[in-house]
């Protein structure tokens, strides 16, 4: 079991510490040394026990439901008390191989409720986060951007260039925006990827962690809903989709899980109309592969497909942040030949070729020099080339292999090692 025995708040009531302790199996799966704590840029010591607590019951709940051990809090809001067994049905259906029994045991249910006109963004910059600001631009929205998820706490470098990012996009950059910090994916240990789901933080945990981050501050600040984008637009294994996160309530807090019904495809285009139609673009941030540069690569897989949704939309990707030059389709085309494919990607890669397709007999996208040379590529990619090269590189068993590679690491460290000295060994000896 892991105990919540108590929580305080310090540096001028904006940091919540949580104590807690773990007894039995759950030991295994903390970095004992490390307790979790949340930073916000507020002070928010104002906000009721049962709404404090949140953010640690949503990041270690699931934990407890995969590790068949239940969590004890001293005190929890009974809307979002309620919730949990929702979520936990959810996460059931997605894992039938798992029985998902334990819960959250608390000694004192508090009601709380508030009606203010507010809502929270969880907003990173990126394709999904600005569909879901152009969708609801006209509400009273405050944007919320985590430390500790994507951007790794002791990556300054990064997280400034996203802040930056942020504040400086006129669209985004006029509004209330707040920071939270978290340790969520440091407070437990490899154990939970070797022996509960490899892949935590996606499949799992990032849906109900984020959003629970956000419930000291929904109180602050009297919101009434909470955005979190949506990712993917199919049935899969998934910590957030729209029936898991849309079960999340608490107080006068409702959850919404944005734009679940558009593909990647869809949500360019909403991007580049609304961009069109305010005569000003959006600078998007994508990606995060490099961190020697300030902003998009151009060169990763990520880049090369939100130009191609942009291409695709009619519009520039240089107006949206993205570097495009004559070489680029080359150097797509050599890139995604060559890359190691996944479910995701094969989706994703597969709305472009239809949305190439659409662009072929339509004659609409983005011409940056050669109509001719450029409506060649597009072909290409209308007819199936990525498609057949990122089926060709789907290897599901190297899937399989790094899985069983870190949890011989976790599990037997000493004869891992052992067998990776004699590997290298042998190569030297080649």
């Amino acid at each position: 079991m892991i105990t919540l025995n108590s929580y305080t708040f310090s540096e001028g009531g904006k940091r919540i510490n949580y104590q807690y302790t773990a007894t039995g199996v759950a030991s295994k799966f903390l970095n004992l040394g490390e307790s979790f704590y949340v930073r916000y840029d507020q002070d928010v010591s104002t906000c009721p026990p049962g709404i404090a607590v949140i953010p640690f019951i949503s990041n270690f709940i699931t934990i407890a439901w995969f590790g068949k051990f239940d969590l004890a809090v001293p005190e929890v809001d009974a809307s979002f008390l309620d919730s949990m067994s929702g979520v936990r049905s959810e996460f059931q259906a997605m894992h039938p191989q798992y029985n998902l029994t334990s819960g959250l045991k608390t000694k004192k249910v508090t009601t709380h409720t508030w009606s203010g006109k507010k809502s929270l963004m969880l907003f990173s910059g990126g394709m999904d986060a600005y569909t879901t600001l152009i969708r609801h631009h006209d509400e009273e929205v405050d944007l919320v951007t985590i430390l500790g998820a994507d951007i790794e706490i002791a990556d300054t470098v990064q997280w400034n260039r996203c802040l930056n990012h942020i504040k400086s996009e006129p669209f985004s950059g006029r509004l209330p925006h707040f920071i939270i910090e978290a340790n969520m994916r440091t407070f437990y240990n490899d154990n939970v990827e070797a022996n509960l789901i490899f892949g935590w933080w996606g499949k799992v945990q990032h849906g109900p962690g984020l959003i629970g981050l956000l419930a000291p501050l929904s109180f602050v600040r009297q919101a009434s809903a909470a955005y979190i984008a949506s990712s993917y637009n199919v049935p899969m294994v998934w910590g957030s989709t729209k029936a898991s996160d849309e079960k999340i309530n608490w107080g006068g807090l409702r959850v919404i899980h944005d734009a679940a019904e558009l593909s990647r495809q869809a949500k360019a285009e909403v991007i580049a109309a609304f961009a069109k139609e305010r005569q000003k673009p959006i600078q998007l941030r994508v990606c995060y592969s490099e961190v020697q540069r300030d902003g998009n690569c151009g060169h990763c897989e990520k880049c090369y497909r939100s130009i191609m949704n942009l291409v695709l939309s009619g519009a520039d990707p240089r107006e949206f942040g993205f570097p495009f030059s004559g070489k680029t389709y080359a150097d797509l085309m050599d890139c995604l030949s060559n890359i190691r494919a996944s479910a995701g990607l094969r989706l994703f890669w597969g709305e472009i070729s239809d949305a190439a397709q659409a662009s072929i007999q339509s004659g609409r996208f983005f011409v940056l020099e050669n109509r001719v040379v450029e409506t060649d590529f597009i072909k290409r990619i209308a007819d199936g080339e990525i498609n057949r090269a990122l089926e060709r590189n789907h290897r599901p068993w190297l899937d399989r292999l790094a899985r069983w590679k870190f949890i011989a690491r976790v599990r037997f460290p000493r004869f891992y090692n052992t067998g990776r000295g004699l590997v290298r060994l042998l190569r030297r000896l080649k």
